[in-house]
Formats: structure tokens, sequence, C-alpha cells
């Protein structure tokens, strides 16, 4: 496996400034997710420093690229390629940087849409995507106090400000999110 400085390197050579600023301050937000949940900050900080990586790529070249490598390709998807980084950044994390946990890939997968019944990896990662530092819309506060204190309760009211969001500007939403949504949703209700 490669070390942290070279990972570093390529993605500063790789990423737009910004998209490389905000995977730095999602691995800083997933290391303090992990050590409060018990969770080994290598891999929090590994999956959180590669999660975009493919958005190296255009939206046209994503869809390129998930074609090439025979991603699933649903109408969501394809009418916003942005969606497959999420897969491609896993693939190419483990292609190009020689990651073989299956957990840390699993959470770089998962980190946009969320899924049902997540691995608290998992959860970190993708509680980590959406509230770092540099995040600012409306409820992110409340969900950053949450994601310290219950993981499952954070990533319901982070789902639920996703699918505000794609409603409000009129856009379609990917059922990957409406179920990870429901899952935590019910999970609540439960309690």
């Amino acid at each position: 496996m490669v070390k942290r400085a070279e990972i570093v390197e390529k993605l500063k050579a790789s990423l737009s400034p910004d998209r490389f600023d905000h995977s730095l301050r999602v691995e800083k937000i997933a290391c303090l997710l992990a050590r409060k949940n018990g969770v080994s900050t290598q891999k929090a900080g590994l999956a959180g420093l590669l999660h975009d990586y493919a958005r190296k790529f255009s939206g046209p070249d994503l869809l390129r690229q998930a074609r090439r490598l025979k991603c699933a390709i649903d109408p969501i998807s394809k009418f916003e390629p942005k969606l497959f980084h999420a897969e491609l950044s896993a693939l190419l994390a483990e292609k190009e940087f020689g990651i073989k946990s299956r957990a840390v890939l699993a959470a770089i997968r998962k980190h946009t849409l969320g899924s049902p019944a997540m691995t608290t990896l998992e959860k970190i990662v993708y509680l980590a995507d959406h509230i770092e530092e540099g995040r600012d819309f409306r409820g992110v506060k409340k969900i950053r106090r949450l994601a310290f204190k219950d993981l499952d309760r954070a990533i319901l009211e982070s789902a639920t400000a996703k699918l505000n969001y794609l409603l409000e500007n009129r856009l379609p939403i990917h059922p990957g999110t409406i179920l990870a949504r429901n899952y935590y949703l019910l999970k609540e209700k439960r309690k």
C-alpha cells in the first residue's frame, strides 16, 4: 500500500485545489469521528482522503469511465454522472493505491448515497463528507453536533437535508438516498 505522503502528493496533482482541500478536511473529521466511535483512524483517514479521487474527471469522463469499468448505469446517474465518482474512487483506490481493505473501499463507495445498515466506518465517511468544515448549508451545524453524539440521527438529518436540497432545486433523487434515509428514519422510530 502507498504511504499517506504519496497519496497526498498524487491527490494534489490530480484534483482541483478546492477538491484537494475538501479531501484533507474530510480526512480530518473522519479521524475525529473514528476516535470518538472506536474505529481505526487509519482506515477512516484513508477512506476520507481518497473518497473523491475520481472527481478528477469531468461529468462526461465519469460516465465514460463508468462504462469502461462496467459499472451499473441507472437513469439518475446517467443524468448526473458525478454520482459515479464514489464507485470509481473506490475502484481507483484499489487499482492505483493498492488499497485492499474491503472496509475502506466500501466506505468510499457509500459516501455519497449512503445505504441501509452501514458499518460504523461507512457512517463516519458518509458524514465526514457532508459536515467537514468547508460545508455551509442550512442545518449543517446541527448535523455536526449530532455526528459526535449519534451517528444514526446525524445520517437521518444529513439525508433529509440532501433530499430537501434536491427537491428545492427540482433535481432527480437517486433511490439509494431514499433507501438510506428511510432505513435510518425507521430505525429512529423504533427506538
